[in-house]
């Protein structure tokens, strides 16, 4: 038995899980239209992946039969919902509820995507800030960070390995035990990043070994 409660179990990051009737052609959308990379799959063929942008994350499950719900299935928080909004109507993506300040601090739209599942995008009125990113014990292997503000973040036994930062803020971040393995930084302000826990001297030798200098 346990003689824990619930007020000294941390809760980590909850992500929604969306039903579509085709993996491929939702895959396109969410990553075409909004920028979602996939970083997990799963099943032969595939029926379940894993998709994140930045902070977001969902879950895509295939259900062929699926009917979409009239209720939001998600919500998104962004820093920029305008523009969001804009790319959203120049992609034909349907509008389901059109973009306006909201009672309760938002400036908010709901939209709906290609198996008509809706998802309620805002941001916060007068810009309210978010806590800086956590990622923690993840396989991130090929992950691609690019115009992403993510000062602050912590980044804890990931594996990066391959990864790409492109034109990404890591001012005052932290990398503790992380894989950075052929990770590739492409215009990014590294002010105040630091290291931990990580061989620098292994990662110089691999480099050199695969570019034979070794």
């Amino acid at each position: 038995m346990t003689s824990k409660t619930l007020s000294d179990i941390t809760f980590g990051r909850a992500a929604p899980g969306i039903f579509v009737r085709d993996i491929e052609k939702a895959l396109a959308f969410y990553g075409d239209v909004l920028g979602f990379a996939k970083v997990f799959e799963n099943g032969d063929p595939v029926g379940f992946v894993i998709l994140e942008k930045d902070r977001a994350e969902l879950h895509l499950s295939l259900v062929r039969d699926h009917k979409a719900s009239t209720t939001n299935v998600a919500h998104l928080i962004v820093d920029d919902i305008d523009a969001l909004h804009a790319i959203c109507v120049a992609a034909g993506v349907r509008i389901i509820k059109s973009l306006a300040d909201k009672d309760y601090g938002l400036r908010a739209f709901v939209f709906a995507d290609l198996d008509g599942n809706r998802i309620d995008v805002g941001q916060p009125i007068g810009g309210a800030q978010e806590a800086p990113a956590r990622f923690e014990r993840r396989n991130l292997t090929g992950a691609v960070f690019h115009d992403t503000a993510l000062p602050g973040a912590t980044f804890d036994d990931i594996n990066l390995s391959a990864a790409l930062f492109s034109n990404v803020n890591l001012r005052q971040a932290r990398f503790t035990n992380v894989n950075l393995s052929g990770v590739a930084i492409e215009d990014a302000n590294i002010e105040g990043l630091t290291i931990y826990g990580i061989d620098i001297h292994a990662l110089v030798q691999v480099e050199l070994a695969k570019r034979g200098r070794g």
